[in-house]
Parts: structure tokens; C-alpha cells; sequence
């Protein structure tokens, strides 16, 4: 039987190397297997689309020559037809088309292979902060790694991998120009920061500033004024491609400018609250983190704990302090017993402590550059700060070996409950949107059932019921976008997605005539309506005399395969009698 003496030397001398490198395989896979194990989602299916039409018609549009993606009304394009959302998530999409065609394994697979690129870099960040205490590196490493709630990130055909990756990658080139004043890393850092922004504006931003404040805090006193002017002309690089690119695509200086203008989100009015309105975005952020276990709360009180007694020990010894060391080894000195604890071996709390607190910053930013409407849905979207979590999460790995030093039951017992549930945000997990349950469980377990084990979704349900049944070019109407949008990636080829403009859009009247009249709502007749989530007494009474039902599909009318863990089911979700209606018009 093979023994510890038999393995390779560099394992023996490396294991925790070795292990990591195992856990980063295991992460390559689940980022990688089955990526279609779930139909593109409402925010997947337009970058797909507007992928798919980038690689055929060489430009960012929502027409494809068939059907239209462009949001509610039409107001995710501009008059060109262009959608104003950062482009590079519709050119990874394009790549992966042109590689490996036009499916749902394609959408998702450059942003997989980035989330696991980030998992790379986030190693080498690791290194250059604990690289002298390798257990610590490998258990942060693995609590990222192994992370459900990122892997599902990772999983997506949109920006959230890139943003993950770029505040990994460009924290690790701050370091590494910092430490070296080599300037290709600014460089490269400067590359990473502005592909950040064309991934998402506020998420671009937010990096930026993120990186500013941390330079402020810890370096501003060494930086010379020669930095300084290196530092200001990579910032003003990165700010005039932006503002040249949000001016061309007619965010800004158009007739339609703002976030509001083009997202088209209506019913949420202005806030009326007593509190300001920044303090209570950060407040839902912040308490979102806890909840969803980003931050486990008992985790983070030990390590403000232990960042408090490091910070006590570094400042200097008192005139007591003096007396009773100088006392104790006069008694050393003559033989006699020194009563004392055995010593804590040094943990890299300061160090881990700097990439945490690189996370917070992320998160803060976030929270204050927000657009999302906290006050008609008071919870954050974490989406919008996903690439908080894995600077985060190293304080699970700190904690964890702190318990294995004093106890290794205890470090086991540590890492076994946090690596594999969310205890650690018991009693306050975050409920699941859909039956008002607390998300706690075993996510990771739950996580690889789920991508090897699929369960249906509405999306496919529906996409393959019309496939069988539906006549080429058949017109659908869909009421809400998001599903339609969803629906025409897969069907788009087809059937033609009627009914989508009002008089109200945005949209040039002669750009709606030129795509098709069928688009606009006015004197069109749909062969079929597909309703999400029931069929209602006052609108079946409007349409039965000219239409059917086709099929009641008992399946969740939501795609509840989302990432965020307060929309994500693991298992299927009873439809409860709302499940998926489909009209079809009477013949004759």
C-alpha cells in the first residue's frame, strides 16, 4: 500500500499547494459540466441574442431580421437599434458562438472559462498576501473555490464572471506594480479597469474607486508625485474611453439619457421615505451580505476581534509591560519558572484583513452607485456585488484555521459547516422570493445535484410545446418581456414574437415600420399567447370567444434557475395552480 514516503517530492514538500490544486480542478469542472442544464434565463437570453447578432449582422442590435430584443417597449436600444448595456459580455457571447456555435453550452462558456481564470488569479492574490502560511492559503482558497454561490455566478451568459474577474485581476496587478514599480503592470491594470467598465459601468466604477480608496488608506504617504501623475493618467485613460463610449451609444447627451430612460422600469415612483436614501442602500446591502451567508456573522465578529487584539499587541509596550518582561527574564536568568500561556502562533489577520477589506470597499461603492429601486423592493440584488464574495470569503478560511490550531476536531467540525451549509447566516438567512423560506441548507451538495440532476423550467417547457406544435412562422404573444425574451433565443427561428411595441416607444416610427408590423400592438391577431404564472378570470373572459386552451403546463412559470440565492431553488418548486398557460387562436 502506497505511504506518504511514495509520493512525488514536490507533493510532500507542498501538500496544501497540492490540494489546492485539486480543489481548483473540481471548481474547473463544476463551472464547466452540463452548462445547458437549464434554458438561458431572462437576463442570459438578451445577451445571447444580442451575441448571436453581433457575430451575423457585426453589431450590437436587438433585431435579428425575425424578432426584437430591446426590454420593455423597445427601450434597451437606441434609435440605431444598438443596446446601451456595456458590450463586452455580447462580444464573449459572439466568440463562443463562432467556436462552438449557437446553443446554450456556447453562451455560458467564455464566462465560465473566466470565473475560472478568476479562481487562478485569486490564488496568486492569495500568495502575494499569505504566501509564508500555506494552510491559511489553501483553506481561503478553498471556501472560494468550492463557493456555490459563485460557481452558480460563473454559470452565466452575462457580466457577472468578467466582474469577478477583473477586480481579482486588478488588485492583483495594484499589488504587483506596487510592490515591483514595474509599469507594465499598471498597464495591465489599466487594460483590466477599463475592460471592467465596457463589462459593467457601475461595476467598472465601483472597481475603480474600490482601488483609489484602498491606495488611499494604506499607501497615499509613500506615493511620490511622479505616481501620483501615473495613477491620474491611467484614471483619465479609462474615464475618456468611457464617456466616449456612453456618448456615442446615446446614454449620455442623447435625447433619451440616464439609467431610467433606457431600463424601462416603471411602477416604483419616487422614494418617500424619512431616511436618506444612500444610508438605506448601504443598510440593505450590508444586511443582505449577512444573510446571504456572503458574511458569516459569528466569522466576522471573531475577526473584528482579532483584528482589534493584533492592533493592540503592535502598539508600543507600556512602562508596566517593560518591568514585567525585563522581570521575567531576570527570573529566566537564574532558573526560575516562568509561568506563562503557550504562545498563539502568528495568524496573517492584517493580511487577510486587506483583501476583506477590499471586498467591503466593493461592496460599499456598490451599494452607493446602486440604480436598483430599494424602496419598492427592500432587498439587494446581489448580482450587483458579486465580486465582493470572493474577497469576503477568506475570513471562513482565517476562522477556520484559528479552531484547527486550538482543536483539530474542532477546525474539522469548523470547516465541514461552513465550507458545506449556509449555518453560518442561521437565524437570518435570506428567504427564498418564491415560498418565503429560509435558503438554509447544504448548497454545495445541493448545488452539484442540481447541474447533474436538472429539473424542468418553464422556458424550455413552453419553447418545446410550441416547437411541436406551432407552424413556421407562427405570430406569439408573450405578455411579459422577460419571458418572451427568453423564448426567442430558443424559437426565435421559428415563430415571430408579435405585439411588442405600443405608440408609447421610444423606438422611430420608421424603424418600427421597417422591422415588421406584426411588432406594434395595433390591428395584430396572435396565433397563440403564452401567459407566465396563470390565466386570469378578467382577461380569459376578454379572449375565449377566439381562442382555446391549448395546454396547461404544471410546471413553475418562473426560471428559478437564476443565480442569486433568493431566487434560486436547488429542486423544483411547485407550480400551485399559476404554472404556464397557452392560447391558441380558433380556427375559421
Amino acid at each position: 500500500m502506497p505511504t506518504f514516503s511514495d509520493l512525488p517530492e514536490h507533493v510532500r514538500t507542498h501538500p496544501y499547494a497540492a490540494l489546492a490544486l485539486g480543489a481548483f480542478l473540481v471548481a474547473a469542472y463544476l463551472c464547466l459540466v452540463n452548462l445547458d442544464y437549464a434554458a438561458l434565463w431572462h437576463d442570459e437570453a438578451p445577451s445571447a441574442f444580442i451575441g448571436k447578432n453581433l457575430l451575423e449582422r457585426g453589431d450590437i442590435v436587438g433585431w435579428d431580421g425575425r424578432n426584437l430584443v430591446g426590454g420593455t417597449n423597445g427601450r434597451t436600444l437606441n434609435d440605431e437599434l444598438r443596446d446601451v448595456l456595456p458590450p463586452l459580455m455580447y462580444v464573449l457571447n459572439a466568440v463562443g458562438f463562432a467556436v462552438f456555435g449557437v446553443n446554450e453550452v456556447s453562451a455560458r462558456i467564455m464566462h465560465a472559462l473566466l470565473g475560472i481564470l478568476s479562481l487562478a488569479l485569486f490564488w496568486l492574490l492569495l500568495r502575494q498576501h499569505v504566501r509564508d502560511h500555506p494552510r491559511v492559503l489553501f483553506l481561503c482558497f478553498l471556501f472560494v473555490a468550492w463557493s456555490p454561490q459563485l460557481l452558480l455566478y460563473f454559470r452565466q451568459s452575462r457580466y457577472f464572471a468578467f466582474m469577478v474577474l477583473g477586480v481579482v485581476a486588478g488588485f492583483y496587478f495594484y499589488e504587483r506594480y506596487w510592490r515591483s514599480r514595474n509599469s507594465l503592470w499598471l498597464a495591465a491594470l489599466t487594460l483590466v479597469a477599463a475592460l471592467s467598465f465596457f463589462n459593467h459601468y457601475a461595476g467598472g466604477a465601483v472597481t475603480m474607486l474600490s482601488l483609489a480608496a484602498w491606495h488611499l488608506l494604506f499607501r497615499a504617504r509613500e506615493t511620490t508625485s511622479h505616481e501620483w501623475l501615473r495613477f491620474a493618467a491611467c484614471g483619465s485613460i479609462i474615464g475618456a474611453l468611457g464617456l466616449t463610449y456612453l456618448v456615442f451609444i446615446g446614454v449620455i447627451g442623447g435625447e433619451r439619457s440616464g439609467h431610467l430612460a433606457f431600463s424601462g422600469v416603471t411602477g416604483v415612483g419616487e422614494y418617500q421615505g424619512t431616511t436618506p436614501l444612500v444610508p438605506l442602500r448601504i443598510w440593505i446591502y450590508v444586511r443582505e451580505l449577512f444573510t446571504a451567508d456572503w458574511i458569516s456573522w459569528p466569522v466576522f465578529l471573531w475577526f473584528i476581534g482579532m483584528l482589534f487584539l493584533v492592533r493592540r499587541k503592535s502598539r508600543p509596550a507600556t512602562k508596566a509591560q517593560k518591568v514585567k518582561r525585563k522581570n521575567s527574564k531576570q527570573k529566566k536568568a537564574h532558573g526560575q519558572p516562568v509561568l506563562k500561556k503557550e504562545p498563539e502562533h502568528d495568524l496573517p489577520v492584517t493580511a487577510v484583513g486587506g483583501i476583506v477589506l477590499m471586498g467591503l470597499l466593493f461592496a460599499l461603492f456598490s451599494a452607493v452607485l446602486s440604480q436598483q429601486a430599494i424602496w419598492a423592493n427592500p432587498f439587494a440584488d446581489l448580482r450587483y456585488y458579486v465580486a465582493a464574495l470572493p474577497l469576503l470569503l477568506p475570513m471562513k478560511g482565517l476562522f477556520t484555521e484559528w479552531a484547527w490550531r486550538k482543536s483539530k476536531i474542532a477546525g474539522a467540525a469548523v470547516l465541514v459547516v461552513l465550507l458545506f451549509s449556509s449555518a453560518g447566516a442561521a437565524p437570518f438567512n435570506i428567504r427564498l422570493s418564491y415560498t418565503g423560506e429560509p435558503t438554509l441548507g447544504l448548497h454545495l451538495f445541493q448545488f452539484v445535484r442540481e447541474i447533474h440532476r436538472p429539473y424542468r423550467d418553464s422556458i424550455r417547457e413552453v419553447s418545446d410545446y410550441l416547437m411541436q406544435h406551432a407552424e413556421q412562422d407562427d405570430l406569439v404573444y408573450v405578455p411579459g418581456f422577460a419571458d418572451r425574451e427568453a423564448l426567442t433565443v430558443r424559437i426565435g427561428q421559428r415563430v415571430l414574437f408579435c405585439c411588442i411595441l405600443d405608440q408609447d416607444s421610444p423606438l422611430p416610427r420608421a424603424r418600427i415600420e421597417e422591422m415588421g408590423s406584426y411588432l406594434s400592438v395595433k390591428g395584430v391577431v396572435p396565433d397563440w399567447i403564452v401567459l407566465f404564472g396563470g390565466l386570469p378570470n378578467k382577461y380569459w373572459e376578454q379572449v375565449k370567444t377566439r381562442y382555446t386552451v391549448a395546454a396547461q403546463l404544471d410546471v413553475h412559470p418562473y426560471p428559478a434557475q437564476r443565480p442569486e440565492l433568493n431566487t434560486h431553488a436547488f429542486e423544483p418548486l411547485p407550480a400551485r395552480g399559476r404554472g404556464v398557460y397557452i392560447l391558441r387562436k380558433k380556427q375559421g
